[in-house]
């Protein structure tokens, strides 16, 4: 059985007991959706005490709810997990630098207030950006390619991306690629479902020589720190104050 409250604006409690089915997945879906669809930030608090076991019809469908909001999750500036189980802990240890941009916590089950009181302490709602989403700086002519993120990228962004990278893999040279992050707003999840965009992505992976990244944020560089190592390709973070030593590395290749 799984229950879901909201406590408080933007704080959400679930609660698991027994064997989770799959008409427990659908009401926490159904319950969660609208939330992960607004503006947040979220603090979510999962109260495990009870919870034994659940069936494969509901890891099926835990898993396609999931990754179906994968481009919302970020809204979740808090995750609390309640449960005296030792191994909740060592979980959450393994899934923290994965999802970064969430910092989460293990209570134990005496400890409900406190974990509550830590969900419940959300930073401040960002402000929407003004920014153009990506801006174009330099289209390989002088042998880089160069972005800048600025606000929130739509469907529409896509193709300033799309054109000068398919551009310049027509033949077998490498490309030098610079992202700078100016205010990265997230991004509207209908990308994920641009074909071409994601064929584009795969064929770049094996042209780069060398990646620069400015000033993107911690959660990001986190990640791309773990991406990174199963990568054909040079790549190296640099801190929004070294925009010109990232200028110098990437053309230096």
């Amino acid at each position: 059985m799984l229950t879901v409250k909201e406590l408080k604006p933007n704080v959400w409690e679930l609660t698991m007991n027994g064997v989770l089915e799959k008409g427990d997945i659908e009401t926490m879906e159904r319950e969660l959706t609208p939330a992960l669809k607004g503006d947040g930030p979220l603090g979510l608090i999962v109260r495990a005490e009870g919870w034994t076991d659940m069936t494969g019809d509901a890891m099926v469908e835990d898993a396609k709810f999931e990754f179906g909001m994968l481009a919302q999750w970020s809204k979740i500036a808090k995750m609390a997990l309640v449960s005296d189980l030792q191994a909740f802990a060592a979980i959450l240890k393994w899934i923290d630098p994965i999802l970064p941009m969430i910092d989460m916590r293990v209570f134990g089950s005496s400890d409900v207030a406190a974990a509550e009181a830590f969900v419940s302490d959300l930073p401040a709602k960002k402000t929407a950006s003004s920014g153009g989403g990506i801006n174009l700086l330099s289209d390989g002519k002088d042998g880089v390619i160069a972005y800048e993120i600025d606000g929130r990228i739509t469907v529409e962004d896509v193709d300033k991306v799309l054109v000068p990278l398919n551009a310049q893999m027509k033949g077998d040279e490498k490309i030098n690629l610079l992202v700078r992050f100016k205010d990265y707003d997230g991004f509207d999840p209908a990308i994920l479902t641009k074909g071409p965009l994601m064929v584009t992505k795969m064929n770049a992976i094996s042209h780069l020589g060398r990646y620069a990244v400015v000033g993107a944020p911690k959660w990001m560089a986190t990640m791309a720190g773990i991406v990174y190592a199963a990568m054909p390709f040079e790549m190296r973070m640099f801190d929004v104050s070294e925009d010109d030593a990232a200028w110098t590395w990437v053309r230096a290749a």
